[in-house]
């Protein structure tokens, strides 16, 4: 019996259709998350001097 390509191939095309599906509804989510989350605390940390020659200083 010969394998049935055409049911094959409908099989995987609907499977990998789904998982895309899936996959940007997910994306879709995560970035809604992002924005409507608030702006984080950022803090600027310049690193010591060691008093080595590390160039000019500000």
């Amino acid at each position: 019996m010969m394998p049935d390509y055409a049911k094959m191939y409908g099989e995987l095309f609907r499977a990998t259709t789904k998982a895309i599906e899936v996959l940007q509804q997910a994306q879709i989510k995560a970035e809604e998350m992002y924005l409507s989350d608030e702006e984080p605390l950022l803090f600027i940390v310049r690193p010591e001097r060691d008093g080595g020659d590390n160039g000019p200083t500000d």
